[in-house]
């Protein structure tokens, strides 16, 4: 019985800190919009230039310092997640190339932190 209980509590404890690791709402909100950001940048900006894995490594970079856990970020509520950030950037009333301006002034320097 006593080792029942110590397994049980170990396996609590490890999904305890599973959990916590994890990224929290927000984190993932902010992920979302930073990839919204990158492939509207792409594709409806002109950018297409840009890699796909270099999108990949600003993201990874910017959670990491951060100190993010990305185990979760694959996941498919992250990709509703960066479909909703998507549309909803699609849809904010400025003109494109005010919005695409902007956007690229204020998130393309990440790129020459990641190489």
């Amino acid at each position: 019985m006593r080792k029942f209980t110590v397994i049980f509590y170990l396996i609590t404890l490890l999904g305890i800190t599973h959990s916590a690791r994890a990224l929290s709402p927000n984190e993932a909100e902010d992920l979302a919009d930073l990839t919204a950001v990158f492939i509207y940048l792409k594709y409806d900006c002109g950018y297409s230039q840009i890699p796909d894995r270099e999108i990949e490594r600003a993201i990874v970079y910017f959670a990491r310092s951060n100190k993010w856990d990305l185990g979760d970020y694959d996941s498919s509520k992250m990709t509703q997640l960066n479909k909703e950030s998507y549309n909803d950037l699609k849809g904010i009333p400025l003109s494109q190339e005010f919005k695409c301006q902007s956007l690229a002034r204020d998130s393309l320097g990440l790129f020459a932190y990641v190489k």
